[in-house]
């Protein structure tokens, strides 16, 4: 059975602050995390986020992932990244490549269906994005880093699980 994980960042390119959230469902059971990072990059956030959610997982585990573009994106483009080196085709380094090469061995061999996140209002993304604005709103106000589980009261009453 794959596991079933939602992404969220939000980032503030003015104050560069970001945060991030997931919701993950393990069959009937639901967990969740967000956090908040100060002078961060809008691309960082999503390895922090994933990483976060597969900390705990069996490494062949089955994960069917539900994320924006530029994360998929970045997924996508990982195997190119380091075929190339950690370098694009101009030569220059890959942004946040410190930040994925840790998620690297979290990803591992296991089996990853990478889905667009789901529109509207009432879903799982959406609870995440209310979590990652939360996040980046704590980092910005206090200067430093933030991370908290969210509570399981709170995960009971998320739409589309």
């Amino acid at each position: 059975m794959s596991v079933r994980i939602w992404v969220s960042t939000l980032f503030d390119p003015v104050y560069r602050c970001g945060g991030w959230a997931y919701v993950r469902a393990d069959g009937a059971e639901l967990t969740g995390h967000a956090g908040g990072q100060r002078q961060t990059t809008a691309g960082g956030l999503g390895p922090l986020a994933l990483a976060t959610a597969l900390a705990d997982l069996d490494p062949k585990t089955p994960v069917t992932l539900h994320a924006a573009a530029p994360l998929r994106a970045a997924i996508a483009a990982l195997p190119g990244h380091v075929a190339a080196g950690w370098r694009t085709p101009d030569n220059e380094p890959v942004a946040d490549a410190d930040l994925w090469k840790q998620l690297l061995p979290k990803l591992g061999a296991r089996p990853i269906t990478v889905l667009p996140a789901p529109e509207g209002k009432i879903n799982p993304t959406a609870f995440a994005d209310a979590w990652a604005e939360l996040g980046r709103d704590k980092a910005k106000a206090s200067g430093k880093a933030f991370a908290s589980a969210i509570p399981k009261t709170n995960l009971a009453k998320v739409k589309g699980l």
